[in-house]
């Protein structure tokens, strides 16, 4: 699994556009559309918040590969127009809006990979990000715990 993260990662890097602009909510470092990131130019050297940007980008890419396969067996089995399978590229974005274990799940991955550019740890502080910042029903007691399980 750790080597089709690997892969998976190194792809989303290929596969995405980074631009350094201050047009971003006002606690947000960085966010990632689709293949599209957006990062504060201050945090232009960070690797932390790059990799974790690059994290949502490899989870859009792999979610809409996934999506797009299963929409084209699905047209293909029911002779529909295989037009339909471009809505596989809105299936992360829709899962990370509408599903909060989703949103959760996504955010613990992305923050865990952020964690390991540090030489300091910013677990609890990463925590706290998760709990307040995402609309989660979650302390960051367990924020960090997850955090804690998915680096281990």
């Amino acid at each position: 699994m750790a080597s089709l993260t690997k892969v998976l990662m190194a792809l989303a890097g290929a596969l995405q556009v980074t631009i350094y602009t201050d047009k971003l909510p006002p606690a947000a470092g960085g966010a990632a559309n689709a293949f599209v990131v957006r990062i504060r130019p201050k945090y232009r050297g960070d690797a932390g918040i790059h990799a974790h940007e690059t994290v949502h980008v490899s989870q859009f890419w792999g979610v809409s590969v996934l999506s797009c396969v299963a929409l084209y067996a699905v047209c293909y089995l029911a002779h529909w127009s295989a037009v339909y399978v471009v809505l596989g590229l809105a299936v992360h974005s829709l899962l990370y809006a509408v599903v909060p274990a989703y949103r959760l799940r996504s955010e613990v991955q992305a923050y865990a990979e952020q964690l390991r550019h540090y030489p300091d740890d910013r677990t609890d502080l990463f925590a706290e990000y998760i709990a307040q910042g995402y609309r989660l029903d979650i302390s960051p007691a367990q924020a960090a715990a997850m955090l804690r399980r998915r680096a281990s």
